[in-house]
């Protein structure tokens, strides 16, 4: 029953992105494993909840022979707004008609104003269950695909798996994220590759799948191969001597446990499963080939992101995590080739009431009376990607966090050399220092897309200085910061520029794992502050700072005693940040202005 319906309420479809960068053998859609350029896996990360990311996990190593995908949704928008539609032919976003004025249907939010009677939208018509931080977007925004590729490439996932599970290929939206990802790769920045996932229809659907994308040779670059071939998730009865000449193809459907489509687990990839998993099997059923990780399943099968220990609590904690903790604790023991994680941006399910759900969260459902399949609340809902309120973007980092410890990570560069550096704005000096950190280059692009249904448009003008590389030393009196913009760095005077955030030898104390603050307040164009968080977002002036600037080069010198630092062994955790954090919101990195490293990473510096 819960199979059977699972497909109305949602697309469910894996496109596996592994994209190769000009020039970067490491980075391959050819079955070889992403490896940041930017060497985002060595940067460090506190959550909202004050979790740190594992650092060198794997003893600093990367296993080159594990993968790991996530299910990517490209069809919102393709099905109506304000009421559910009949799609383009060719199943791109939808115009808006003039009638689209009242949703996005917010559950969360429906919920929030009347818990007893909501103000749902009509029946078959698409909700949410939440906000998305970057808004209720439409999949074919390349601001929203480029900051996709970006989070996606730096948390270490190697393809995105494309929802094609309801037999819409959608060509438009899988065409716009091609393009855009080919792109950003020309440009020198990580993306992932793609895969699709084939569940009704399978021959039609397959068959218009090779026709108009692999039969063209397009994007071949982006296709993620697997044992020779591209990879293709289809049920059995879409293959033809071309179709399994062309493919590597796995089954993948929903739960193991008594389920006809699993049978004994051979080159079976369920998306989803409940805990403890059972894994797909390819050479041996002792070799675990692949294993799915969720982080909630269906408000239908009343298992969502607090269940853990064979229970679904009656008070929720939706933000910590436990389900997709307990998923990827069974993942981490098996320790299979391929992890497919459920999932990165559903966000929306529709609106039934014919009574063929049986029950939703726990309680019976009545013909009648609504139910949500796929997703309902924050509690019910599968989504990493950040939310406005509820948990922000907890998910995220524990993302990051746990493909680490699958995946591993490079060890982090330890540094003994001394340099000291005159503040004088020539720069030439900086040439000798080995610290040097990355950031991509072209990541303040300008956003402007309409938004869903009775959104008009969506903007984001904040992006000015590119901060593409910085570099840090020290002596036995000072540590020095320098920092580089792609293009000409904006007057000092302008608002919320270039702050710099340190932390120096773990110490957790004051603003998101971030003691001291540079910049904040500037007094002129040569004398800045060093301010110590006292509570949170208040700061005290520790000294003044000596700073130098020129068109893209920015350099300054704090005292070692003013950071605390005795001794020539320490490290220093830091970012740099410009037009951001107008009222302390960490979560502005992810869309506000640049931050070097990305979001809220940061880079470590280790000096012995």
């Amino acid at each position: 029953m819960i199979l059977k319906y699972a497909l109305v309420g949602s697309c469910l479809a894996a496109l596996q992105l592994l994209c190769p960068l000009p020039g970067l053998s490491q980075i391959t859609s050819h079955g070889k494993q992403l490896i940041s350029s930017s060497k985002a896996d060595t940067w460090v990360a506190t959550d909202a909840l004050g979790r740190k990311t594992v650092m060198e996990a794997q003893g600093g190593k990367i296993r080159k022979d594990k993968f790991a995908g996530i299910f990517y949704f490209i069809w919102q928008g393709a099905h109506g707004y304000d009421k559910h539609g009949g799609g383009r032919p060719d199943e791109g976003v939808m115009q808006k008609s003039p009638s689209d004025t009242v949703s996005p249907y917010d559950i969360s939010k429906l919920l929030a104003a009347n818990p007893d009677s909501p103000a749902y939208g009509p029946i078959n018509a698409f909700h949410h269950w939440g906000e998305p931080y970057f808004g209720y977007y439409l999949p074919d925004d390349e601001w929203i695909i480029r900051k996709h590729a970006q989070m996606l490439s730096d948390a270490g996932i190697d393809l995105i798996i494309l929802d094609v599970t309801n037999a819409a290929i959608y060509i438009p939206q899988v065409t716009k994220i091609a393009q855009t990802y080919m792109a950003m790769r020309a440009e020198g920045k990580s993306t992932p590759s793609f895969a699709f996932i084939v569940n009704s229809a399978p021959e039609r659907t397959v068959r218009r799948l090779y026709d108009s994308i692999y039969k063209k040779n397009m994007f071949p670059d982006l296709w993620f191969y697997w044992k020779g071939k591209p990879l293709l998730l289809c049920p059995p009865q879409a293959l033809t001597a071309e179709i399994s000449g062309f493919f590597t193809t796995r089954h993948s459907w929903a739960w193991t446990k008594d389920q006809k489509w699993y049978e004994d687990g051979k080159d079976k990839w369920p998306w989803l499963d409940h805990t403890p998993q059972n894994f797909g099997w390819h050479e041996s059923k002792d070799k675990a080939e692949q294993i799915s990780v969720a982080i909630a399943e269906h408000p239908i099968s009343n298992i969502g992101r607090s269940f853990h220990d064979g229970l679904e609590p009656a008070e929720k904690q939706p933000g910590k995590g436990y389900y997709f903790a307990e998923q990827w604790k069974r993942a981490l023991e098996v320790d299979p080739e391929f992890v497919f994680i459920t999932g990165w941006n559903e966000w929306v399910a529709m609106r039934f009431n014919n009574g063929a759900a049986g029950n939703m969260i726990g309680k019976p459902i009545k013909k009648g009376e609504t139910y949500f399949v796929d997703l309902y609340n924050e509690e019910f809902s599968r989504d990493a990607e950040p939310v406005k309120g509820a948990f922000h973007d907890n998910y995220y980092y524990q993302l990051v966090d746990h493909v680490r410890k699958f995946k591993g990570s490079r060890s982090i560069p330890v540094f003994k050399s001394m340099n000291s550096i005159s503040v004088d704005g020539r720069f030439a000096d900086w040439q000798k220092v080995q610290a040097v950190f990355l950031d991509d280059k072209g990541d303040v692009l300008h956003r402007k897309h309409p938004g869903w249904g009775r959104i008009k448009e969506y903007t984001d003008n904040t992006g000015r200085n590119d901060i593409i590389e910085s570099k840090i030393t020290s002596d036995k009196e000072n540590v020095y910061f320098y920092v580089k913009t792609a293009n000409a760095l904006t007057a000092w005077n302008s608002p919320r520029w270039m702050n710099l955030l340190i932390s120096v030898n773990g110490l957790n104390s004051g603003w998101e794992g971030f003691t001291f603050m540079v910049n904040r307040v500037i007094q002129s164009s040569g004398n800045t502050m060093l301010e110590r968080s006292q509570h949170g977002w208040e700061w005290q002036k520790v000294s003044d700072i000596k700073y130098r600037s020129g068109d893209h080069e920015l350099e300054l010198a704090i005292p070692k005693k003013a950071l605390g630092i005795r001794g020539g062994k320490f490290f220093i955790d830091f970012k740099w940040s410009d037009n951001s954090l107008a009222d302390g919101n960490p979560l502005d990195w992810l869309d506000k202005g640049d931050a070097a490293p990305n979001a809220r990473f940061a880079y470590r510096y280790i000096k012995e």
